[in-house]
């Protein structure tokens, strides 16, 4: 992503922002879909939406079947509900599964909230579905208020510490606390540590803990030998599994320890790992019946979107587009896709192309729609066509009230008497936000 500015605290008013007059032939954009596309955020039952967003709706639908729920690969980001409030303030913003009143529930939204009322009787097995779901949902504070503190002795326990330190870090992130947000985030790693050490636990569970792991420490500072420890480690559970693992898991375990040889410089190996992945992904779902077919194509977005970063670090410019596209036509209806080409288009100074997806990404909207606004004004301001850069600004800089860039945008690109009070308002909302009115 380009750089985009925010105010490090929240911006606290005396009065509501002012929404600025436009010149004539200037018009805000249409609002972003993000209620439509998400709509399983809300209902846990929407089958439509981007693949995260089925996701939801999937493990809705395991919940009120008592079924186990699988591993999905996309993790629902930390900033996702306070983007949807940012983006429709006055609509419907549950901070919990009970915020939603009991006459517009769903039968899967109501279940969850009789599960979560149950708490006490639940078995360990119900309790991690219970948070497996809260997790996709976002709601962060729900889970660190049913899980106690400590890892557990079972797989069920230690999955439910695992999602409550992960709630915490995504909470201090939120709120900008880095150094809680780290702390956090060490000890969702322990936890995940102890889930792929624990000798009682299944080989596959094991497995893809111990690739997990190679992520997290990616993730975390790019520490070389203890990537190569869990890899080992991975390596050494499948070889003691007594029978191969299955593709999917395979696939997933590709990926991951693909962070170790990017990190070492050596992209000719990184690029067979990640084709490796690729190719298990599809054999997984093409052997996938119904019950996993979504779980098996929800996989190929993280490692269409991890081949064409490999693929842009390598220098091989043509096959990243082509990742990238190949995730946009995976993944059609989620922001992130379009914005990923719109960065990448960028780059390559194709700066109409990549107005066109950061257009399409903000129209999709939440979490992406604030910062795909700003990319879109940005772009027309670059090939010479201001006044259609100033409707995204505008857009950008209500939906997130905490924006520095696009105000910084419109400043810039606001020259001469009709455009004077544009630029004023753009100066009077910087000085709110910087704290300096």
């Amino acid at each position: 992503m380009e750089k985009f500015l925010r105010a490090k605290d929240r911006v606290v008013r005396s009065v509501p922002m002012a929404i600025p007059t436009l010149p004539d032939g200037v018009v805000l954009p249409p609002a972003p879909r993000s209620r439509e596309v998400l709509k399983s955020y809300f209902d846990l039952e929407s089958e439509a939406g981007p693949l995260h967003a089925q996701s939801v709706a999937d493990v809705g639908r395991r919940l009120m079947a008592d079924r186990p729920i699988p591993v999905y690969q996309i993790s629902t980001l930390g900033l996702l509900r306070q983007a949807l409030e940012a983006e429709t303030p006055q609509g419907l913003n549950p901070t919990s599964p009970h915020g939603i009143p009991a006459a517009d529930r769903s039968r899967a939204w109501q279940h969850l909230c009789d599960l979560i009322d149950q708490w006490s009787g639940l078995s360990a097995e119900q309790r991690s579905r219970v948070v497996t779901v809260l997790a996709k949902l976002g709601f962060w504070q729900t889970i660190i208020d049913l899980v106690p503190e400590g890892n557990g002795s079972n797989l069920d326990e230690l999955r439910g510490a695992y999602f409550r330190c992960n709630a915490q870090a995504q909470l201090a992130g939120a709120a900008g606390e880095t150094q809680q947000a780290a702390h956090a985030f060490l000890k969702a790693r322990s936890v995940m540590e102890a889930i792929a050490t624990t000798d009682s636990l299944s080989a596959s569970v094991r497995y893809g803990a111990a690739a997990h792991l190679v992520v997290l420490h990616a993730k975390g500072g790019q520490a070389l030998p203890e990537m190569r420890k869990w890899r080992d480690l991975a390596d050494s559970i499948a070889a003691g599994a007594g029978g191969p693992m299955e593709p999917l898991h395979v696939s997933v375990y590709w990926r991951g320890i693909s962070f170790i040889p990017y990190f070492e410089g050596d992209h000719s190996q990184v690029r067979e790992m990640l084709a490796l992945a690729e190719s298990l992904g599809r054999e997984a779902l093409a052997q996938a019946d119904a019950d996993q077919r979504l779980p098996a194509t929800e996989n190929l977005h993280p490692v269409m979107e991890t081949r064409g970063r490999a693929a842009k670090a390598a220098g091989d410019l043509e096959e990243a587009e082509g990742f990238y596209r190949g995730m946009v036509a995976l993944d059609s209806l989620d922001a992130k896709a379009h914005v990923r080409l719109g960065d990448f288009l960028v780059g390559e100074k194709r700066i109409t192309e990549a107005r066109d997806s950061y257009r399409t990404a903000a129209s999709l909207g939440a979490p992406y729609s604030a910062y795909a606004f700003a990319q879109e004004g940005r772009s027309s301001i670059r090939i010479g066509e201001v006044e259609q850069a100033l409707g995204p600004l505008v857009a950008s800089a209500t939906i997130d009230q905490r924006a520095l860039t696009p105000l910084l945008l419109l400043r810039d690109a606001c020259e001469g008497a009709v455009l004077s009070p544009l630029r004023q308002w753009a100066l009077s909302e910087l000085a709110v936000r910087m704290g300096r009115s």
